[in-house]
């Protein structure tokens, strides 16, 4: 077990195994402590990176498992670029130092996320309330008009339909003339004294009362006026369920940056917050510097002297082959 452990911290940190285990026993405790420095570092932000894109980006489990284990994987390099390192470049620890800084805010502004939760929903819906109260009224007078409009609609509707019922009233028959033209063989007396058959036409007229034909169009109108009533009707209920619609629209969209500001309103307005938060923040930065200090604060032990050995041999060796 000793040895599994010892294997897998070579393989995070990236030192070789078969070096490693014939050191002494001060490299291998250099390299535990580098494993459980990054261990630490790497659950962290594999919780971190899981809660973020859950909350915000509304993944599945698996998805967020994915997206943890890419964090982790990026802390790993991150550190590993700090322990691989060769020599005593200053460069390295400043700008780790300053990554360190930007992951420790980061960190910490997430972590106080999920402690502050409630009191940022409470910020959520003040924040609510007011975008509601700016928003509402200009959907109030957009549904005011379309109401208005339907108003006159009908209006007009009803006043097309009054004007045929007075007139159906006032003359519910019109008259109206039919005509049929008749044949009828007559026997006329010639000049001659003769008589003889002759075709006569007649035209007969028929005058018969039929109902007003406007009458006719009054189903038309009376569906259309009903029409508009059920639209002026839906219209009015989504007036009155403005206010409920457009707040379940805006608490629906959960904003990183709204949660942000909302936090930064709550950690300026509250000592006790903002203590809170700058412990997190002390805290993750311990936490990224840690293999940092641990890396420059020490000697070189035997492992990097080896390594340190073997690289100047092969330079020895090459120098001798270019001179030859």
């Amino acid at each position: 077990m000793k040895n599994f452990w010892l294997k897998i911290g070579c393989y995070i940190t990236g030192y070789n195994y078969q070096i490693v285990k014939n050191s002494s026993e001060a490299t291998a405790r250099t390299i535990k402590k580098y494993f459980s420095a990054m261990l630490i570092v790497s659950i962290l932000w594999g919780f971190i990176g899981y809660s973020f894109v859950q909350r915000y980006l509304d993944t599945n489990i698996l998805t967020s498992s994915i997206i943890a284990l890419v964090m982790i994987f990026i802390v790993i390099q991150v550190e590993r670029q700090i322990i691989l390192s060769s020599g005593r470049n200053w460069l390295v620890p400043i700008f780790r130092t300053l990554i360190g800084v930007v992951m420790a805010i980061i960190g910490s502004v997430i972590i106080d996320q999920i402690i502050f939760k409630d009191d940022i929903e409470k910020g959520r819906i003040d924040n609510l309330q007011k975008e509601v109260n700016n928003i509402l009224p200009d959907k109030t007078l957009e549904l005011d008009n379309q109401i208005n409009q339907i108003d006159l609609a009908i209006d007009r509707k009803e006043a097309e339909r009054g004007v045929i019922i007075e007139e159906i009233t006032r003359t519910p028959f019109i008259k109206t003339t039919s005509s049929e033209i008749k044949h009828f063989q007559m026997q006329l007396n010639g000049h001659n004294g003769e008589s003889k058959d002759t075709l006569v036409k007649r035209t007969d007229y028929t005058l018969t009362d039929v109902a007003n034909p406007k009458a006719a169009l009054l189903p038309n109108i009376t569906d259309q006026v009903n029409q508009l009533r059920r639209q002026k009707a839906e219209k009015e209920n989504s007036k009155i369920n403005a206010r409920q619609e457009l707040e379940a629209e805006l608490q629906s969209k959960v904003g990183f940056l709204d949660e942000l500001q909302v936090l930064f309103s709550v950690l300026l307005s509250s000592g006790i917050a903002l203590a809170v938060w700058l412990m997190f923040f002390l805290f993750f930065l311990s936490l990224e510097i840690l293999v940092l200090v641990n890396r420059y604060g020490e000697d070189k032990n035997d492992y990097e002297r080896v390594i340190t050995h073997q690289v100047n041999t092969r330079m020895t060796m090459l120098e001798k082959l270019s001179e030859n």
